[in-house]
């Protein structure tokens, strides 16, 4: 079922941002931009045309289940959910595991059979899933909110909903977000030069933790 709330959210995405690859500090390829305007114009003013993106959606994220989860709401605590998730943030990931500028090699050749039309429909399709949230340490949650308003607002927002192209992190699995920002800090990530290299540099063990579970309670809160 489509969820009004989401579908709202995105209509204001969409209305007020440029479609960059926040994260790529690139723009996103010119025919994959036009591709996504078009479909996301269209299903932000016809509901029939939403529910053929979301079951074609549906249909073609058959072999991201495993990880992701049922329409996007993961069930494993080292996968990202990405149930109403950023749809500019998925299509620039969708995009840099196609291109090999992210390394993961089950996304790498899986996105590289994806053409604009798909890769712009399962971005679209996940933004309008509802989210499961994940569980949380509502102890570690607690410490960790002054670290997350100083350290992640700024991006992903206040309550985690992400700003322009970064992503939605509330309600996402506190286990991922914590394997995450470990990467940033260690300089081993396998995602592009970013600015969370030097936010999570100054997170200790323990910091990692709690911003982890604050995130996730955003969704609850």
């Amino acid at each position: 079922m489509v969820q009004v709330k989401v579908f709202l959210v995105v209509g204001l995405w969409l209305a007020s941002m440029p479609v960059l690859a926040q994260h790529g500090l690139e723009e996103l390829p010119e025919d994959l931009v036009a591709s996504f305007e078009s479909l996301a114009a269209e299903v932000r003013d016809d509901a029939e045309a939403l529910e053929r993106v979301i079951e074609a959606g549906r249909e073609r994220a058959i072999f991201c289940n495993t990880c992701h989860g049922p329409d996007g709401s993961a069930e494993r605590p080292n996968y990202p959910s990405l149930a109403a998730q950023n749809p500019v943030y998925l299509l620039d990931q969708i995009e840099q595991f196609a291109d090999g500028s992210r390394d993961k090699l089950v996304m790498n050749v899986l996105a590289e059979t994806f053409s604009n039309e798909e890769k712009v429909t399962l971005a679209l399709y996940y933004a309008h899933m509802e989210l499961e949230p994940a569980d949380f340490d509502e102890e570690l949650a607690r410490r960790g909110a002054q670290a997350y308003q100083a350290r992640c607002a700024q991006c992903h927002g206040t309550s985690g909903l992400g700003e322009e192209g970064y992503a939605r992190i509330a309600g996402q699995q506190p286990e991922y977000i914590a394997e995450v920002l470990r990467e940033y800090r260690s300089g081993d990530s396998p995602r592009r030069l970013s600015v969370m290299y030097g936010i999570s540099s100054g997170l200790s063990e323990n910091d990692i933790d709690a911003v982890a579970h604050y995130a996730a309670s955003l969704e609850r809160q």
